[in-house]
């Protein structure tokens, strides 16, 4: 099968997707890019904050450091945790003072924040979602997201229905399980450079605008979201988008093109926890946290066991930061955010009207409704 033209038109932004990586990363051409394949996987220590209320230079500069450099991964360790129900919540209060130094100035507010049961459970809301287990104590059967179970959670970016707007987010340990949880991360976007050196055709094929599908099919939050995995967003900037199959998420490839094959093959095999080139952390103890660049890497969680105690099991605190103050605020929709001259080639997928409302996916007829 060959690319028609406006496919060949679209997958054109590979060109100036290579340049804006290799400037950013200080590499001035694909072959100097090494084989990551062959880099092992990296634990990552955190930064060592003694006072989350007064974050000193150097703390700053170090998480700084984390969140652009090889990783996209700014994991910390705040020594002076406040109980949980604490408000402002401390990881506001770091992106606060971080703000000018990662792009945190624009949280969202999920409409999860407030949720019932976790206000049940944890107290007030203290502007951060909360995510757990909800097996167990209080005999919940009813339909849970992988998130809120203790299974692995299989490597994604955040924000599907958000268009690629969460450009970085942050988990925070309010309380650590008893063992397990390893959270690993792999950054797409430098990654997605050493296929461009080895087997260009396949990378190019990365852009194609239908190259993974992701669905999500129940519930309020059903969505199906049709996408290139390497793209320019509406800014210009590198971006990726990518989710494995895990729990409740069901994710094909387009499988009429060999080169999109292959490069399907290739990036699930270095989406794995703990594969070549990745790193992970442990949110082990109540204060450790990470900021993380949503738009270049996906993440995942291994599963973990909850102790007897509440303060044995795992919640987290999870925030996303998004790439503009317009988008700030909740949307559901089937399209993504790309650059102007890109997504006018396919309106019908990428249009204005595929990025604003709240659409919902309808199991029945197979294909998104807005109703908002």
């Amino acid at each position: 099968m060959r690319l028609d033209e406006r496919e060949k038109s679209f997958v054109a932004q590979k060109e100036l997707f290579i340049s804006r990586v290799l400037a950013e990363i200080g590499v001035s051409s694909l072959e100097e890019i090494p084989d990551q394949t062959k880099i092992e996987t990296r634990a990552l220590l955190p930064v060592v904050i003694r006072d989350y209320k007064n974050l000193r230079s150097e703390e700053a500069e170090q998480l700084s450091h984390g969140y652009w450099g090889n990783y996209g991964v700014a994991p910390f360790l705040i020594l002076n945790p406040p109980s949980m129900g604490t408000t402002p919540h401390p990881l506001l209060e770091l992106a606060e003072q971080l703000k000018s130094h990662i792009p945190l100035k624009y949280p969202v507010e999920h409409p999860m924040e407030g949720h019932q049961e976790a206000i049940k459970r944890f107290g007030s809301p203290d502007g951060t979602l909360k995510i757990y287990n909800l097996d167990g104590k209080d005999g919940l059967n009813s339909y849970k997201e992988i998130a809120e179970t203790t299974e692995n959670f299989e490597s994604h970016n955040d924000g599907l229905g958000y268009a690629g707007a969460v450009e970085a987010f942050c988990l925070y340990a309010d309380s650590a399980p008893l063992a397990g949880g390893y959270t690993y991360f792999q950054n797409i976007v430098r990654l997605s450079l050493a296929l461009a050196k080895s087997d260009p055709e396949a990378f190019e094929a990365l852009f194609l605008p239908d190259a993974i599908s992701a669905l999500r099919p129940r519930g309020k939050g059903a969505i199906k979201v049709e996408a290139p995995v390497l793209f320019l967003n509406e800014f210009g900037a590198p971006q990726c988008f990518l989710r494995v199959s895990s729990g409740e998420y069901l994710i094909t490839w387009r499988d009429n093109y060999e080169p999109l094959v292959r490069a399907s093959a290739f990036i699930n095999y270095l989406a794995r926890p703990f594969a070549p080139a990745s790193s992970f952390l442990n949110l082990n103890r109540p204060g450790s946290g990470c900021f993380a660049r949503n738009g270049w890497l996906v993440h995942g969680r291994t599963s973990f066991i909850n102790g007897d105690q509440s303060n044995d099991c795992r919640v987290l605190a999870r925030k996303w930061f998004m790439t503009s103050e317009r988008h700030a605020n909740y949307k559901h929709v089937p399209g993504m955010h790309i650059l102007a001259e890109f997504a006018e080639i396919y309106p019908e997928r990428f249009g204005p009207e595929m990025v604003v409302g709240d659409w919902n996916y309808d199991p029945k007829s197979g294909i998104n409704i807005r109703h908002a």
